[in-house]
C-alpha cells in the first residue's frame, strides 16, 4: 500500500516536470520567435501561390506585407478561422485583370473567365449568373487551400513543440540524476530517461491522474479497514 499511496505525488511530480519542459519551449520565442517559426513556411509558400505577381496591385497590401501581417497573426497565436479569413481577404484584394490568369491556375479555375470576373469587380460593373458562380467556385476553392494549410501547419506546431519539450523532459530528468549520482554514473540515467519521456504526455493531465489515484487509494485504505 505505501507504493501506491505515494504515486500521485510521483505522478505529480513527473507532470511537473513536464510543465517545466514546455515552459522551457515557450521560453524560446524570446530568441526571434524561436518555436513560432514552425509550421509558418508552409502557410507563406501557399500564400505566395495564390498570390502571384502581389507586387502589382495598386489597391492592395504588397505581398511582402501580406506575408508581414500573417505572420504577425500566426506569432502571436491568433484564432485559426480568424487567420484563414484574414489571408483570404488579402488574397481576393489582389485579383486584377493583370494576376488573374495566374491566380485562376493557382485555384484551377477558368482563366478567361477570372480575368473577365476581375475585371468587371474593378470597374464596379455587375456580374453575369455564370460568372458569379465561377467567382464562388473561385472563394471556396481558396478557402479549401487555406483551410487545408493552415491545419497542417498547425499539426507541424503541435507535433514540433511536443518533441522538443519531450527533448528538453529528457535532458532536465538526466541532469537531475547526475545530481543524485554526483556525475553522470549511470546509476539513474535509464529511470530519469523514462520519466523524462512520460513527463510531456503525462503533463496536461497530471492533476487529474494525481487526483484519480488519490481517490483510488483512500477508497481501498477505507475498504481495507
Amino acid at each position: 500500500m505505501s507504493l501506491l499511496t505515494g504515486l500521485p505525488q510521483v505522478v505529480t511530480a513527473v507532470g511537473g516536470l513536464g510543465t517545466a519542459a514546455f515552459g522551457l519551449v515557450d521560453a524560446t520565442k524570446v530568441f526571434w520567435g524561436g518555436m513560432n517559426h514552425v509550421g509558418f513556411s508552409g502557410i507563406e509558400t501557399r500564400i505566395k501561390s495564390l498570390m502571384p505577381t502581389a507586387g502589382l496591385s495598386l489597391n492592395a497590401l504588397p505581398l511582402a506585407d501580406a506575408v508581414k501581417t500573417l505572420k504577425g497573426n500566426w506569432f502571436n497565436g491568433t484564432d485559426l478561422a480568424s487567420q484563414k479569413s484574414i489571408a483570404k481577404s488579402l488574397i481576393k484584394l489582389h485579383l486584377d485583370p493583370d494576376n488573374a490568369a495566374a491566380m485562376a491556375k493557382a485555384t484551377n479555375i477558368d482563366p478567361v473567365l477570372l480575368t473577365t470576373i476581375a475585371g468587371k469587380m474593378s470597374t464596379g460593373v455587375s456580374l453575369l449568373p455564370e460568372e458569379s458562380e465561377v467567382y464562388t467556385r473561385f472563394d471556396l476553392i481558396v478557402t479549401a487551400l487555406l483551410d487545408e494549410t493552415y491545419q497542417m501547419s498547425d499539426q507541424a506546431y503541435t507535433n514540433g513543440t511536443r518533441a522538443l519539450a519531450l527533448v528538453f523532459a529528457v535532458g532536465l530528468a538526466i541532469a537531475g540524476a547526475a545530481i543524485l549520482d554526483n556525475g553522470f554514473k549511470g546509476q539513474h540515467i535509464l529511470e530519469a530517461i523514462i520519466v523524462g519521456l512520460l513527463a510531456t504526455p503525462l503533463a496536461p493531465i497530471a492533476k487529474d491522474c494525481s487526483t484519480a489515484l488519490s481517490t483510488a487509494v483512500n477508497t481501498l485504505q477505507v475498504a481495507k479497514k
